[in-house]
């Protein structure tokens, strides 16, 4: 079962680095959120515009000169506003099923990010 999970990750990370465009990201991170929360068309169309601006304007600002200080909470703030959007467009139940899928996400990182260290 680990390794079916880590073979559709593997697939998951190989497909998000052929797509190049704000758009394909936005379409397939959009995709993704509408079989995980049952987004309805109108949902989806308001996701799709919330999730494109945002990753245009986080590309925007990676790529920028600012110190990577700076780029941290211009991110971060992106990501409340996406947040606050998001709160606007879904129910009650589909935001905190999105609020749960994000922070089990967060803990995968860390958890990840933990066995890294121990590695070195």
């Amino acid at each position: 079962m680990k390794n079916i999970f880590l073979i559709t990750l593997l697939f998951i990370t190989l497909g998000s680095f052929a797509q190049t465009t704000p758009e394909e990201r936005a379409t397939s991170q959009t995709n993704r959120m509408k079989t995980e929360l049952n987004l309805t068309d109108d949902q989806y169309s308001k996701v799709y515009d919330i999730n494109l601006g945002i990753i245009m304007k986080n590309d925007g600002i990676k790529n920028s000169t600012f110190s990577e200080e700076v780029k941290k909470e211009v991110l971060q703030s992106n990501q409340q506003a996406r947040k606050s959007m998001l709160k606007d467009v879904l129910t009650a139940a589909q935001y905190e099923k999105l609020e749960a899928e994000v922070k089990e996400i967060k803990k995968k990182k860390r958890k990840k990010a933990e066995h890294k260290e121990v590695k070195n």
